[in-house]
């Protein structure tokens, strides 16, 4: 018998041993590597059962945000699984959440898997959706080592089941006007209380879902700003809000403000059509913001396709499913183990850099979200006066 593999060393000490210590250590090492053939013989067959039961289903439901990404995604798939269609119900997420309270208030399970923002998963209760961990088959997709700070991040409240699957860095730092203001002069969020920016702020309503606006939420839950970093901002600097996802690139585009508290996507279409706007280039010293848009995914309870269901999450998870996933949303993946070359510089975590997960079942947590909104209201009704 040859050892290899972590027995080395003990075989080199064999012969220095008595017989019967000797033919011990040879025991439990033939246990151990036949264990290892076992696992492995016991995953593949219970993949390749899984994905025969999936084909037998024909069909897979999925419920998501309208978003051009997943077209590519759902085509890349089908031709890795024949004979799995994929019915996609695209929708947006309050609309669809509701959707499916309703469908299931009526007895009607339709969808398998739900995809969207981390607030999608909040209103489930308890038990609507499964669990993740049971589902994962593939050996690559439940090894924590692969993703990122080595663990699986969940957006629901139980934190089992909406899983995040990407990691949006480098958009919610704020955007400036390429002409009227040095990027390096903004270290600090606090630095926008200087007297330099008063009057020529802007920013995405904060009491309103989206837009940007949940870089409030990493505001009020950061130790170094928290609700008083808030309310002298909404206060104290004559600050421009608006609700209108456009408006506040428009401004700095003109020139109105020079930095922008709000969504990343209007800054960086009008960046490509040569206006003086871009987002700040580097992170802030209380930290960065990671997580928001479209990141994650859950499989509902009572699924009408569960091995369907089944395939494409360890597919998705699995690390040629994140280099497309990665590929066609153009945000980064939290898989560590992938390339990272198609993403901007700024869209790649920083080593030393803190990071907030916005998407994390934590920071989502509504009664956290709704004193934040508390906060906000009461530092613009003062500012009204």
């Amino acid at each position: 018998m040859v050892l290899s593999g972590e027995c080395n060393p003990i075989a080199r000490k064999l012969k220095a041993m008595q017989p019967i210590a000797r033919a011990t250590i040879a025991i439990l090492c033939l246990n151990f590597f036949l264990s290892s053939a076992r696992a492995a013989e016991d995953w593949k067959q219970e993949w390749e059962k899984t994905v025969q039961a999936a084909r037998r289903e024909g069909d897979l439901t999925i419920y998501g945000p309208h978003n051009p990404m997943y077209r590519p995604l759902w085509e890349l798939f089908q031709k890795s699984f024949p004979g799995v269609k994929i019915n996609f119900e695209p929708g947006k997420g309050a609309d669809l959440t509701q959707k499916i309270l309703n469908e299931r208030r009526a007895g009607k399970y339709l969808a398998d898997l739900l995809m969207g923002g981390s607030s999608s998963f909040v209103v489930f209760p308890a038990g609507a959706l499964e669990r993740l961990r049971p589902q994962l088959v593939l050996p690559e997709t439940y090894d924590d080592s692969g993703w990122w700070q080595k663990r699986l991040w969940f957006a629901d409240p139980q934190n089992q089941s909406a899983v995040l699957l990407s990691g949006e860095v480098g958009t919610r730092r704020g955007s400036y006007n390429t002409r009227l203001l040095d990027p390096s002069e903004v270290q600090s969020w606090w630095d926008l209380l200087k007297p330099r920016f008063k009057g020529r702020l802007g920013t995405f309503d904060p009491q309103t879902a989206g837009g940007g606006g949940e870089t409030f939420v990493f505001f009020y839950n950061s130790p170094a700003l928290g609700p008083r970093f808030i309310t002298r901002l909404l206060t104290e600097t004559d600050i421009l809000i608006t609700r209108h996802l456009e408006q506040g690139t428009d401004w700095l585009g003109q020139g109105k403000i020079h930095f922008y508290i709000g969504s990343a996507q209007p800054v960086v279409r009008a960046k490509q059509q040569g206006l003086p706007v871009d987002l700040l280039p580097h992170p802030l010293k209380e930290g960065d913001i990671m997580g928001g848009g479209a990141c994650c995914m859950a499989m509902l309870n009572r699924a009408p396709h569960p091995n369907a269901a089944k395939v494409f999450i360890n597919w998705v998870m699995s690390r040629e499913g994140q280099i497309a996933w990665q590929k066609y949303s153009e945000t980064n993946s939290l898989r560590t183990d992938i390339p990272k070359d198609d993403l901007p510089p700024w869209g790649v975590p920083q080593k030393g850099v803190d990071y907030f997960m916005l998407s994390a079942s934590q920071n989502q947590d509504p009664a956290k979200v709704k004193a934040m909104y508390k906060v906000a209201e009461e530092a613009l009704r003062k500012k009204a006066q």
